[in-house]
């Protein structure tokens, strides 16, 4: 079935096959379709920019509602200025219920410019109302940069120095300063007297509550709703988990295992609310929600 899956994305003569088997079952004749209710289908890369010959991967998520133990019916996205070095398919028991399947491409691109990829798709038969559908993912496209060492990079390179010395010349001199006014108001100010036997006790300060990342995410995703703000969100999930910077879910499960399943449900449900369709994504968003209120309650907040 992969090889087949392979085959499709290959072009024209796949495509044309694919609308001759949605024109049969219109037709009234087999269907030879899964009924599935796919609610989420999402295609993204570990880095939006990478440099020209090196490794990175492409990740497509599908959750079904069933409990599916395979999911040929995939179709892999067509690559444009990029390699297929090899697939990984993974399935993960959804812990609310369904299945989660994750498809990890490795991929190079060898040349500048941009690599594209066009969207994945699965064709089934909705149960709720009888009929084929085509569930899409997003196409997708990564900034390919010029390898390292060529003229194009040394460039880059020199712009940056260029940027980061200016920057500490900048941000330098202005801490200086913000340290040195204050000083100077300091010594300055004239000197009050002090009765030797003033024994009012000194006013207590308040000790304010250490700002929580994870809680100020949560609070700018509830303000702003938008994808930087629940990509930043996902982040710090998955550094909670254990996972390292730019991993997949499915990295940040298997580094979280079993010591926190809500913090595994919360994650899921954010894939589900950034990568699902346009149509599902504010339930999800209620769902995430939810879930998130649960894991600040079972444990202490930690980034």
């Amino acid at each position: 079935m992969r090889r087949a899956m392979r085959a499709v994305r290959t072009g024209g003569a796949a495509i044309a096959s694919a609308f001759a088997v949605l024109a049969g079952v219109a037709a009234g004749g087999a269907q030879d379709y899964p009924r599935l209710h796919i609610t989420a289908l999402g295609m993204h890369a570990d880095h939006p920019a990478v440099a020209a010959g090196e490794t990175y991967h492409i990740t497509i998520h599908v959750h079904v509602a069933q409990r599916r133990e395979r999911l040929d019916e995939l179709v892999l996205p067509t690559l444009t200025n990029a390699i297929d070095l090899g697939d990984e398919r993974r399935r993960v028991a959804a812990p609310g219920g369904g299945t989660d399947f994750y498809e990890i491409m490795t991929v190079s691109s060898p040349e500048p410019g941009e690599a594209t990829f066009s969207s994945a798709y699965v064709d089934a038969i909705d149960p709720a109302v009888g009929k084929p559908l085509r569930y899409s993912s997003s196409a997708l496209s990564v900034r390919v940069a010029p390898a390292a060492g060529g003229p194009e990079a040394i460039d880059n390179v020199t712009q940056s120095v260029e940027q980061t010395l200016h920057d500490v010349l900048l941000y330098g001199g202005l801490a200086i300063a913000a340290i040195l006014i204050p000083l100077v108001l300091v010594l300055r100010r004239p000197r009050t007297h002090v009765a030797e036997h003033d024994e009012t006790p000194p006013v207590a300060r308040p000790v304010l509550p250490p700002v929580d990342p994870l809680r100020a995410a949560i609070a700018a995703f509830r303000e702003r709703g938008d994808d930087p703000s629940l990509d930043a969100l996902r982040n710090l999930l998955f550094v909670r988990a254990g996972a390292r910077l730019g991993a997949t879910l499915t990295d940040a499960l298997q580094a979280v295992g079993t010591r926190d399943p809500a913090l595994a449900h919360a994650m899921t449900i954010a894939e589900r609310a950034r990568f699902g369709p346009g149509s599902e994504r504010a339930a999800a968003t209620r769902e995430l929600f939810e879930a998130l209120d649960v894991l600040l309650l079972t444990g202490p907040v930690r980034a």
